[in-house]
């Protein structure tokens, strides 16, 4: 059975449109809130009753989403064309000067071009090299000793295979087990 079709006007009787103001905007609010974690949106939702009172819900913050919407009309009412591209064009040669310095950084730290630098900017990139090389040798060792400890108890286990129920049938079989296990992992 299908919903009759409700006519949108002003409900007269004032009890009966607080109480549907109040169920319609509890509605509203929900479904903004389901609207910005189902989807990952950014949502903002303002209202005020016929009262003057405010409701007001913002997802991740009211303030942040405001000042974001206030930058995109201001940019979009704004600018013209060649504001547009002129920004565009001076965003292009940023990116184009860290990309150089960048290229600039790798061929330092792998050892090219150190002509071009000075003596203070040799031993910042010798500090640098030195950390780097001490979080590289550490992690290393890391990786070392687990991989051993693997390796060890590979060998344990191929050297002293863990018991079936069928075979270990006395308690002096199971104690010396015990022993030869303890005796391996210290």
């Amino acid at each position: 059975m299908a919903r009759a079709k409700l006519q949108l006007k002003t409900i007269e009787n004032p009890v009966s449109r607080r109480s549907t103001f109040s169920k319609r905007k509890t509605g509203l609010l929900r479904k903004a809130s389901e609207i910005s974690i189902l989807c990952d949106a950014e949502v903002a939702l303002i209202i005020f009753s016929p009262s003057g009172k405010l409701y007001e819900f913002g997802s991740p913050s009211m303030n942040r989403i405001m000042e974001k919407y206030q930058k995109f009309t201001t940019i979009k009412d704004h600018t013209s064309f060649s504001e547009t591209t002129e920004m565009l064009r001076l965003e292009l040669e940023n990116l184009r000067r860290r990309m150089k310095n960048l290229q600039n950084m790798y061929k330092h730290m792998i050892g090219d071009d150190l002509g071009s630098l000075s003596f203070k900017e040799l031993k910042h990139l010798e500090k640098q090299i030195s950390l780097g090389s001490r979080k590289l040798r550490s992690r290393k060792d890391k990786i070392s000793v687990e991989y051993i400890g693997f390796l060890k108890n590979k060998v344990f286990l191929a050297t002293y295979p863990p018991p079936s129920s069928n075979i270990m049938t006395t308690k002096t079989d199971s104690l010396q087990l015990g022993k030869i296990i303890g005796s391996r992992k210290r």
